[in-house]
């Protein structure tokens, strides 16, 4: 294939292009190296992270054949309770159009990144920070600052809670080589301002070991995606996209292209995550000055606590309440419920009490009846004996009036019918007193007498 021969200012153009290439694409815009586990922005949160440091290192592909790619390691800790610094050291990709023929090597930069939070509100939290801070070495071993590429930003975050899962929100602002600005001003002298977002969701995939997260972000120029996964509690794997809008040119400087600063780029890494350790007195002394732990909420003052240890203290003791909110409910059905059976348990006595003075009432009655009965019967007894029928008659419909269940009542009244020579009365009530009482022998032996004809004044003795 024949090229046309580069004029003189063709060549310093295309310098020119390589040089902003190599700004564009330096330590600033390598992915997994800024301060807070995103891609390419900057992060806030309204707790401390659990992790003393973290550290690793980063690949960055952007062409495979031939092979090209930005490499380099980086730092991130957490000095104080709100100061986070970062320290990154990347050899950039080739920028050339040319890579079989190019002859560029990438010079070494370090990168140094401060954010300060400085307003936290619930789940939601304020950082100020200046990042970039570009050290680059020259030809002759010098490492010089571009002025250009320092960033000053603000960042604020949401973390929320979905079940199982926390979705991280992140949005800012700033210069400089934040938000896809290139550089902290253009050609005129005005301050260039970018914009940025960010999300972050950790999956309960792996939950043991830290959970799987999953990233999306727009870095002010494109969009980037990429996962963490949790190859143990200290390690994770990092695997993202660069400018997956742009993904179909990815490989394209192989055709001989200039490596564009919004080239697709593939991102492999691994992440090292040291938490922080608890026993021994120099342990002790080190967390003591990092800020109050857990265990010493107790003595710590309520403005130092953690927010993160205040919410799950919140949390613990929202779950007890709801567990003796549940407790009350349940003690309140049973304590309803002992009351229903109390309630019935006396009703039922009332109506045994009510069916106990009613039987009393009744026996009253009957002894009261009884005895006026016995009364009747004794007065025609005497009027029976004396002969006077009509008298005793009287008497012994009165006393079955009371008692109409007192078979000597009726055996007495058939007695007298039959003085009055009123036999076929006589044997009906005979009848009606053995019916009452079928053990009534006198009167048996009587309907005997009578049917045999041998019944005489004697056979009426006892009754």
């Amino acid at each position: 294939m024949c090229c046309k021969p580069l004029t003189r200012t063709g060549l310093i153009l295309l310098l020119l292009g390589v040089g902003q290439l190599a700004a564009q694409t330096s330590v600033t815009r390598l992915s997994f190296t800024r301060p807070g586990g995103m891609m390419r922005v900057p992060t806030s949160s309204s707790v401390r992270s659990n992790n003393l440091f973290t550290a690793g290192f980063v690949l960055e592909t952007v062409n495979i054949v031939p092979f090209n790619n930005a490499s380099g390691v980086y730092f991130d800790a957490e000095l104080t309770k709100n100061l986070r610094i970062g320290l990154s050291s990347v050899t950039t990709a080739d920028t050339s159009a040319n890579l079989d023929s190019s002859s560029y090597s990438p010079p070494l930069e370090i990168g140094l990144h401060f954010q300060q939070r400085i307003w936290t509100y619930g789940n939601i939290s304020f950082s100020l920070g200046l990042h970039d801070i570009v050290l680059r070495q020259s030809d002759d071993g010098d490492f010089d600052i571009d002025p250009d590429l320092i960033s000053i930003l603000g960042v604020i975050s949401s973390e929320q809670s979905i079940g199982s899962y926390n979705l991280n929100t992140y949005m800012g602002f700033g210069t400089g080589a934040i938000g896809g600005a290139g550089s902290s001003s253009d050609s005129t002298g005005q301050i260039k301002l970018g914009v940025y977002a960010g999300f972050q969701l950790v999956t309960p995939i792996m939950a043991k070991r830290g959970g799987l997260v999953v990233m999306s972000e727009f870095d002010g120029s494109g969009i980037n995606i990429g996962v963490r996964v949790p190859l143990t509690t200290d390690y994770q794997l990092m695997l993202g996209a660069v400018h997956v809008e742009s993904l179909p040119k990815f490989g394209t400087q192989a055709d001989g292209e200039a490596l564009d600063r919004n080239a697709p780029s593939i991102v492999l890494g691994l992440n090292l995550s040291v938490p922080r350790i608890e026993g021994g007195a120099a342990a002790k002394k080190g967390l003591d000055e990092l800020g109050p732990r857990p265990d010493m909420a107790s003595s710590a003052a309520p403005e130092q606590l953690l927010p993160a240890q205040i919410d799950s203290t919140l949390k613990g003791a929202e779950y007890i309440i709801t567990l003796l909110r549940d407790s009350l409910r349940i003690a309140q059905f049973e304590s309803k419920n002992l009351f229903a059976q109390l309630a019935q348990k006396d009703q039922h006595g009332f109506s045994l009490a009510d069916s106990v003075r009613n039987m009393t009432l009744r026996l009253e009655m009957m002894k009261s009846n009884l005895n006026t009965t016995m009364r009747h019967l004794t007065i025609s007894w005497q009027h029976f004996f004396e002969e006077n029928y009509r008298e005793a008659l009287q008497e012994i419909e009165m006393a079955i009036q009371l008692n109409p269940d007192l078979a000597i009542a009726y055996a007495r009244r058939g007695s007298i019918y039959y003085k009055l020579g009123d036999t076929q009365r006589a044997t009906i009530n005979w009848n009606l007193a053995l019916k009452l009482d079928s053990e009534y022998d006198d009167v048996r032996n009587i309907l005997r007498a009578l049917k045999e004809n041998r019944l005489n004044a004697t056979s009426f003795s006892q009754q």
